[in-house]
């Protein structure tokens, strides 16, 4: 039996421009220093930048997730971002800014005596903040009748495709950006915002 293929393109759609001459697809862990420092940026520099511009018809940004191995809670707080965007894709993008803004909750340091169940508690108390429930969230984490290595259904589905797309991407480190389906990288999370903006007016002018 042929593996089951995704439903939708991989990735979250930060942005929804119609029909876009240039696609940005960040691949972060939600638990890299340097992938928040990224997405804060985008998010708080670049895309208000490509609005006030009306350039929003034209750059659209797409999220691949990228738990990096040596991290070991990264897979977890990865199972809570799939497990989000199932219940409610539309705040996606506020339930990563508010995960990047409290990423140190989940640095080795601070999660080395936290169980699994405690990890995904905590990524739910903060989906509360962006107004979804928190036991929605819970709910697709649920380890309950799984037997064996059940996994977390639609969770570990969404997990498998995503580690297909960037591993078959050649990604290693995050972040990684492509954009227009080819690797950036002269893109750096040192990056300000008008460096990008420079980088995104001279491909649409």
């Amino acid at each position: 039996m042929a593996a089951p293929m995704p439903p939708a393109p991989v990735g979250f759609k930060l942005t929804q421009a119609p029909n876009p001459a240039v696609v940005v697809e960040m691949f972060h862990d939600v638990c890299c220093p340097f992938s928040k420092k990224m997405y804060d940026t985008v998010d708080g520099g670049v895309l208000p930048a490509i609005a006030d511009k009306g350039l929003s018809d034209q750059i659209d940004f797409a999220w691949q997730s990228v738990p990096q191995p040596w991290l070991a809670q990264s897979c977890l707080m990865h199972d809570a971002v799939m497990a989000a965007f199932l219940v409610d894709a539309r705040r996606i993008g506020d339930y990563l800014s508010s995960v990047f803004a409290q990423q140190t909750d989940f640095f080795d340091d601070t999660t080395k005596d936290k169980s699994r169940m405690e990890i995904y508690a905590r990524m739910a108390a903060i989906g509360k903040q962006c107004g979804y429930n928190p036991d929605a969230i819970l709910a697709k984490l649920s380890l309950e009748g799984v037997h064996g290595n059940g996994g977390l259904g639609d969770v570990t589905q969404m997990h498998k495709w995503s580690v297909k797309y960037h591993r078959g991407r050649g990604v290693h480190v995050t972040p990684t950006v492509f954009i227009n389906g080819l690797e950036a990288n002269d893109v750096s999370s040192g990056w300000t915002s008008d460096e990008w903006m420079a980088k995104l007016e001279l491909m649409v002018a």
